[in-house]
């Protein structure tokens, strides 16, 4: 579990930041305070319903849509719809040859890698936000930053596969379904599990 330290003093030193400087530091920021993140969240809610709608019947039609609100996935990546939620589009990087089943969830703002030749099972998560495990009010009042994730080539993730946010995976891993991953893993090895461990390595 990531913990960051938020106090008064940083608090003060915060209020002075841009919204954009605080992801980009990887700081503490209130979503419910900073309508311009609200504004992006709720536009790409409402452009990947539509997009949903749309593949219902023309497939490639929404294919082609969701590349041009997230143009950092590669032409040649296929992603099979519904799609859950992918709350910064701009923010998701996508490598040529990975394939992504139904139910993909990305959240927040923190940037999320997926490398080359990768499968992503059905209904797989990826979380980057954090709020404070210990102090409620901290949580009450929305406190919350992003640490990304990044996940090397030819990885494979069965189905419901939830990443949790600052995980790094390597080239060759292999996830299996259902697991948790909350810390990283290094190259070529089939982690499994709640929290997910190696089980074996390749």
């Amino acid at each position: 579990m990531l913990v960051k330290e938020l106090d008064a003093f940083e608090i003060e030193k915060l209020k002075r930041k841009p919204i954009v400087q605080k992801l980009l530091d990887g700081n503490w920021y209130q979503y419910g305070k900073e309508p311009e993140l609200q504004k992006i969240v709720k536009a790409s809610s409402q452009a990947i319903q539509n997009i949903n709608d749309i593949a219902k019947h023309d497939f490639d039609k929404a294919l082609q849509k969701i590349k041009v609100i997230a143009p950092n996935i590669d032409a040649s990546v296929e992603i099979y719809f519904p799609i859950s939620s992918i709350e910064y589009p701009e923010n998701v990087i996508i490598k040529p040859g990975t394939f992504i089943n139904s139910g993909l969830q990305i959240l927040s703002a923190g940037i999320v890698k997926i490398g080359k030749n990768c499968f992503i099972g059905p209904n797989c998560s990826l979380y980057t936000p954090n709020h404070h495990p210990y102090d409620k009010i901290l949580r009450r009042e929305g406190w919350q930053y992003d640490a990304g994730i990044t996940i090397g080539d030819d990885c494979w993730f069965g189905g419901n596969v939830t990443v949790l946010p600052g995980v790094s995976l390597g080239d060759n891993v292999v996830v299996g379904a259902g697991s948790v991953i909350t810390k990283s893993f290094g190259d070529d090895a089939i982690i499994a599990g709640n929290p997910a461990r190696i089980i074996k390595n390749l």
